[in-house]
């Protein structure tokens, strides 16, 4: 159990590709937007116990407001530190899903970006095979992923945005390791991750859980995201010491390494993390970690392989491109975890929240 849930850690919110010429239906990059026009909802435990909840604030980092309100949980034996581990926006932009531990075992919840009609929606009381962990928006909202223990084992399975309906898309291959979606297809499929001896297999499915497929020919190509635009597909192949970062066309033509190097580690995240795309919302840059010194550096680097910067010496976790082209994480480089923005050239670190006594992470952006 420890094992895999590291491994999950490891490859949390992994993204999607699909090795066919994507449809024309699929959006357009977009230009920056100022970040006035937009909050920031982000975990906190600066209620100053051991748990967590939910906060919202300007972009600026004022005006702090506690959404959730509810750091600890009182049962009969113990008492549970709430955490939040992942957020998710829905594609309107309006509503969140999120995991949370705040009865008992890790729950997919949901609420209103304002903080209003907090609920439930994956079903499961606090037993070891009824936990529920990292919900993914489908494309038009209708439907949500999320891997779950409650037969046992740990399985794909997809509901309706309101929780019904709840249904195993991966027993085709329930029987091996730990499954869990990396996101969804453009045309509806839900996208996922199954392990396969010492790395991953890529599988795509549809919602009803027939037709599955493999979406790469090989293991040891995994972790998949898509550009904003369908048109490429950036990855991480494991290589015989290493892991490096690739790129190719979306009809699976053009793979080409954009870094990758003997004995170097790069993945797109460690531990648990919100629902992000590394690629910029222009389609030219792409952030990323690095393993260095036993530490998770943030890089960026162009498309085409150039312009390769280190945006962080020091642990950092990626908190999303900003409406603005700067990019967002969260560190404890100054003492405590706090949020962060950074050009996407490494240059001019601003710090969003300032703490020293709590810790503070996995910002989504979400319009006023």
């Amino acid at each position: 159990m420890t094992y895999l849930l590291k491994t999950l850690r490891s490859y949390a919110r992994l993204s999607i590709v699909a090795t066919f010429v994507l449809a024309s239906a699929c959006d357009q990059p977009a230009g920056p937007e100022p970040i006035t026009q937009y909050d920031i909802l982000f975990v906190s435990s600066a209620n100053g116990s051991e748990g967590q909840d939910i906060y919202r604030m300007s972009s600026d980092g004022t005006g702090r407001e506690n959404l959730t309100k509810l750091s600890s949980v009182a049962f009969p034996t113990f008492e549970l530190a709430v955490n939040y581990r992942s957020m998710a926006l829905a594609p309107d932009g309006r509503t969140v899903a999120f995991e949370t531990n705040r009865d008992g075992c890790p729950g997919v919840w949901g609420m209103n970006i304002d903080g209003t009609a907090i609920r439930k929606l994956s079903i499961g009381a606090f037993n070891a095979t009824r936990c529920n962990y990292f919900a993914l928006w489908s494309p038009d909202g209708s439907k949500i992923a999320f891997t779950t223990s409650r037969e046992g084992r740990y399985s794909v399975y997809v509901m309706n945005a309101d929780g019904s309906n709840p249904h195993n898309v991966s027993s085709q291959v329930d029987q091996d390791g730990f499954n869990w979606p990396s996101g969804w297809s453009p045309d509806g499929r839900v996208v996922f991750q199954h392990p396969v001896a010492a790395t991953f297999q890529t599988y795509f499915v549809k919602p009803d859980g027939t037709d599955l497929k493999l979406l790469f020919g090989r293991n040891g190509d995994h972790q998949p995201e898509w550009s904003r635009d369908g048109s490429k597909v950036a990855f991480i192949r494991d290589t015989e010491n290493g892991s490096g970062l690739f790129v190719m066309n979306a009809d699976g033509t053009n793979v080409r390494p954009l870094l990758s190097q003997p004995g170097q580690v790069v993945s797109w995240q460690d531990g648990f993390q919100n629902d992000y795309n590394r690629w910029s919302s222009d389609g030219r840059r792409i952030v990323f970690v690095v393993r260095v010194n036993a530490q998770n550096e943030l890089h960026a680097i162009d498309v085409d392989g150039t312009n390769h910067v280190v945006l962080t010496s020091y642990p950092a976790e990626f908190n999303g491109w900003a409406p603005d082209g700067r990019v967002t994480f969260s560190s404890n480089v100054s003492g405590s975890y706090d949020l962060y923005l950074i050009n996407a050239d490494g240059t001019g670190r601003v710090n969003l929240t300032s703490t020293s006594t709590s810790d503070e992470m996995r910002a989504l952006w979400v319009k006023r």
